[in-house]
């Protein structure tokens, strides 16, 4: 599409790419999107990383954990200051109405990435992001009915999304993508990088809460949202808070083999004996 090859080996994963640092074999990297300095396992080893890495670009709306690891800070829009699309979980597509002006030197992010694939020697001309959805529909066949015209209003795609614009809201109706048309179950093996022992005895399960979306990056900047949950907690089983004589509203400090953290006790039926959820 953009006379180029596409490489034939994947690339590294978020984790992959930190051990590449550490080893000396990644000297620079851009991060948009993303709050890796915050949300990603292993923060210790993560935020070494960062630190370490000779050039690190970060674009993002808000001045993140991540961004703060940055030589360079590229500061993009969020969704109400620019045009676009949302596909959710159902894999349902939907438009996205610009309803403010961008702040400041703020730009949306397809205007960013344009501007420096131009500094590098590209010839990219997009005026608008209905432009970029059309050339995805022009190569990618999941995508191949997807327009913005076919997305007005309150309209929505769930893709694949053929020529004649009609989707799929179930897919594999007609059977799986392959010749039998049935699906591949194997299973699946696990690596466990942390030895269990009697120092470290305690399960760690880590996730969401309600009152806010991964580990706060975007929520926190809410102060409404915020002073509803403004402290991270972890939650203990009754029988572990018994056995270590802990009670609720104790300040705890968690130690594992990478690292630790200080998080103010929750005591609740929701966890069950050794297992403990932040």
């Amino acid at each position: 599409a953009w006379g180029m090859e596409l490489p034939a080996i994947a690339g590294r994963d978020h984790h992959q790419m930190m051990e590449g640092i550490h080893n000396d074999e990644i000297d620079a990297m851009y991060i948009y999107g993303e709050d890796t300095g915050i949300v990603d396992a292993n923060i210790n080893f993560v935020q070494a990383a960062l630190e370490k890495v000779d050039f690190l670009v970060v674009q993002d709306a808000f001045l993140t954990q991540t961004a703060r690891f940055a030589n360079v800070v590229l500061p993009a829009s969020p969704s109400l200051e620019k045009e676009g699309t949302f596909a959710n979980t159902e894999r349902r597509i939907q438009r996205l109405y610009q309803a403010m002006k961008p702040l400041g030197d703020s730009k949306p992010d397809w205007e960013i990435i344009q501007l420096i694939a131009n500094k590098v020697g590209l010839n990219w001309n997009y005026s608008h992001p209905s432009e970029i959805m059309d050339e995805m529909a022009s190569l990618t066949p999941l995508l191949a009915g997807v327009s913005y015209d076919r997305l007005e209003g309150y309209n929505s795609l769930q893709w694949p999304v053929h020529e004649d614009g009609t989707d799929e809201p179930t897919l594999y109706l007609d059977g799986f993508n392959f010749p039998n048309k049935r699906a591949k179950l194997y299973p699946l093996t696990f690596d466990n990088f942390f030895k269990e022992d009697e120092e470290y005895d305690i399960h760690v399960n880590n996730g969401r809460i309600l009152e806010h979306y991964q580990e706060g990056n975007v929520t926190n900047q809410e102060p409404e949202i915020k002073d509803k949950v403004p402290i991270v907690y972890v939650e203990n089983s009754p029988e572990l808070a018994e056995d270590r004589g802990i009670h609720e509203g104790a300040d705890v400090r968690l130690v594992s083999s990478t690292g630790q953290v200080e998080l103010v006790v929750h005591i609740t039926d929701r966890v069950k004996g050794k297992e403990i959820y932040i």
